[in-house]
């Protein structure tokens, strides 16, 4: 940190003057970094401008990727993360019928390819530090307390899909009448369930899950990872041996449900703790404002400090910002 004030106007040079070149005096003693016939700019002068405009994000990413850098090599996950998010920018500039510089320009205020580049590859890395941070964060009780009320034993159970089938361009009256038309049908199963048909043949039959359907709809065992909040929360008030009264809906569409049996609630062992904490550190990450409460977290515990003064108060006020922008939102 001893040499901020070096290192943006190296990084000034670098970007925007391409070089800074032979040192040139002015009379006061001054670096001058542009000369004219009537006069001269100083590096001071430049400086001074410099603050005024962005420094403070200018910094607080130079600060970002160094800690961040220490922290996290880059990997291969990371560079398809890069290559992938370069690719979709591509295809929008393409689509939007401009170049990649002007996209860029426009969207993120970046100059070229590499800039986007370096930019995706400190978001990504912000986001690694983010989610471990939360997982610091996780106390025993909260484990304790996910583990009492969250976590069951695997369920064995099937399914019948009967999915809305309509066109993505359908009118809202025709995707009212499809729905419709699904529901019936899945009160139709269940009613023929009531009357003894067997459900893995009505499943072979019916069900629009091709995966599962010729299985007789067995999903295998299952948790809440497995399939979508509203069939496992239906397969959770279930009894073993039962099979679902209403249809269950979904995303998908609406699935009648059959429970066979389920396995015993895990010991809370550390394999299970880990599995925990991931699971609620995953869920403290995506709460708004944590992202920036991390990185701020991981400055202080790098004891940064801005030693010029002007730049330590725009870089307080930008986190002000920050703070706000996540409290107001909430």
């Amino acid at each position: 940190m001893k040499n901020i004030k070096k290192s943006l106007l190296v990084l000034a040079c670098i970007v925007l003057l391409a070089g800074c070149g032979k040192d040139v005096k002015l009379e006061n003693g001054e670096n001058a970094i542009v000369t004219l016939k009537d006069g001269a700019i100083s590096s001071d002068d430049y400086y001074k401008e410099l603050k005024k405009a962005n420094s403070a994000q200018v910094l607080m990413n130079m600060i970002d990727k160094k800690l961040l850098d220490s922290l996290y090599e880059t990997d291969s996950e990371e560079k398809q993360y890069v290559k992938q998010q370069v690719k979709q920018a591509e295809s929008a500039a393409t689509k939007a019928g401009t170049t990649l510089e002007v996209y860029l320009n426009y969207y993120y205020g970046l100059t070229s390819k590499s800039a986007f580049e370096e930019y995706l590859s400190l978001s990504y890395k912000r986001d690694l530090w983010t989610n471990d941070y939360a997982k610091e964060t996780v106390t025993d009780k909260q484990i304790q307390e996910y583990y009492d009320n969250e976590v069951v034993g695997d369920i064995e159970a099937s399914h019948i899909l009967i999915s809305v089938d309509v066109k993505s361009d359908a009118t809202d009256e025709e995707k009212t009448k499809a729905q419709n038309e699904a529901l019936d049908k899945a009160k139709e199963i269940i009613k023929k369930l009531d009357n003894g048909e067997d459900f893995a043949t009505l499943a072979k039959d019916n069900s629009k899950d091709e995966a599962t359907a010729k299985n007789g709809g067995s999903l295998g065992k299952v948790n809440s990872d497995d399939v979508v909040s509203e069939v496992f929360d239906a397969l959770k008030s279930m009894s073993d041996g039962s099979y679902s009264k209403e249809p269950v809906k979904s995303t998908y569409g609406y699935h009648i449900l059959y429970r066979k049996s389920q396995d015993k609630k895990p010991e809370l062992d550390e394999k299970e703790k880990t599995t925990i904490t991931e699971k609620i550190a995953t869920e403290i990450a995506d709460e708004s404002g944590f992202y920036i409460k991390a990185l701020k977290a991981l400055r202080e515990k790098n004891d940064m400090k801005i030693v010029d003064s002007d730049l330590e108060k725009s870089f307080e006020e930008l986190m002000k910002q920050y703070e706000s922008q996540y409290s107001s939102s909430n």
